[in-house]
């Protein structure tokens, strides 16, 4: 599970851009730029819609953990992060949903096979030791 970890007021949230989130996201902003332009937008407004796409995003990273069998934590909503968010916490969600989102959109390449080129690693080591 890819997430990006956020503090809020002493609770751990995991921002995590699954399907659901991504779909979610298009409904309220568009599409991602949408989202981004809103998030950036100064004032009250951006910092809604911050709130917004953290309470969706959050929302899954927390129904994502309960898959992967961990205790069930309570979903936070939008107002609750509006309303126990610090003024100083506004830049750190700005930068955390688009990063949840580009993690979302990574992906994890895994060889097809266990070989190991033994010539490419001693030349590393190699390296390292110069």
């Amino acid at each position: 599970m890819r997430t990006v970890k956020f503090d809020l007021a002493g609770r751990t949230c995991y921002l995590s851009y699954t399907v659901e989130a991504m779909f979610q996201l298009d409904e309220q902003f568009g599409s991602v730029q949408g989202l981004v332009d809103a998030i950036q937008s100064s004032g009250r407004d951006g910092v809604s819609a911050a709130c917004r796409a953290a309470a969706i995003l959050a929302e899954q990273g927390e129904l994502a953990r309960r898959s992967l069998g961990y205790d069930a934590e309570p979903i936070v909503s939008a107002d609750e992060i509006m309303a126990s968010m610090s003024p100083s916490d506004v830049i750190a969600l700005k930068l955390a949903i688009p990063a949840a989102i580009s993690l979302g959109y990574g992906r994890e390449v895994k060889p097809e096979n266990d070989e190991v080129d033994l010539g490419l690693a001693e030349l590393n080591a190699q390296k390292k030791t110069r």
